[in-house]
């Protein structure tokens, strides 16, 4: 029987039919793209290219998820190798293993968006998909209601300047100089403790999260804040500012296993 490999964001080939389309899906997915609101975002996927899977239905890869994480997956079927467009499927396997598993598609342009905010529960997969099209497909072109402000480059530099000395933080100046990014897209989050929630809610492991106690700290105590996802090469940040004076509050970065 065939089992899925542990990473959190697995990218699942089932149609065997076209080795060149699938190869284009796995590049384009994986590779930097800038998003409709100016930033670049790239998503970090475990890719899963084994013939044993060809043709598996979807109930049937849900159910070799022993336990989440991961609460999503990607497949990569005919559909996504045959149209033009190459539209990957998104699948919610979060639910009740009796019922039918949800789904809709993306574009692997816009594929980062998607895999950015499922691994960090920044966005719900309901949130996600109701930014699709009408035909199913997310491409990314409808503003999302959810991101409600803007913070500017410099005004996030800023903010971890004048925070607080921590290993931390000192890792986030650094992160932050490499990017050059003008704007950054952030979600308005009415109250943090529905993100300790969140967190607390996925298995982390801690010897790859970067702040993890502090920022749990921090979310526990609530209040409002701007909520901004910070992607780097092999890792992210979640970055939550005051939304009042733009001072740093909380930031936790998550590593990729190697």
């Amino acid at each position: 029987m065939p089992t899925l490999p542990e990473g959190q964001s697995l990218l699942i080939r089932t149609y065997f039919g076209n080795d060149g389309a699938w190869e284009q899906v796995a590049r384009e997915a994986q590779a930097s793209h800038v998003q409709d609101s100016g930033y670049e975002a790239q998503a970090f996927l475990t890719t899963v290219d084994d013939p044993e899977f060809a043709d598996m239905s979807v109930s049937r890869i849900v159910g070799l998820v022993e336990s989440p994480p991961p609460d999503y997956l990607f497949v990569v079927d005919q559909r996504a190798c045959d149209e033009p467009e190459h539209p990957v499927l998104v699948v919610d396997t979060s639910a009740d293993p009796e019922d039918e598993a949800a789904t809709f598609r993306v574009v692997p342009s816009r594929l980062a968006v998607i895999e950015n905010n499922l691994s960090i529960a920044n966005l719900s997969f309901d949130d996600l998909r109701s930014g699709s099209d009408p035909d199913g497909v997310y491409r990314g072109t409808r503003k999302q209601s959810t991101e409600k402000s803007q913070v500017r480059r410099e005004d996030l530099i800023a903010a971890a300047d004048n925070a607080e000395d921590s290993p931390t933080v000192q890792q986030l100046r650094k992160d932050l100089r490499t990017r050059s990014v003008p704007v950054w897209p952030a979600k308005v989050v009415d109250d943090l403790r529905d993100r300790y929630d969140s967190i607390t809610g996925q298995t982390y492991d801690l010897k790859l999260t970067v702040g993890y106690k502090e920022a749990l700290d921090v979310l526990a105590e609530g209040g409002s804040a701007l909520g901004i996802h910070f992607a780097a090469t092999n890792s992210y940040w979640t970055i939550y500012l005051d939304p009042n004076n733009l001072s740093l509050l909380a930031a936790m970065k998550v590593i990729y296993p190697s």
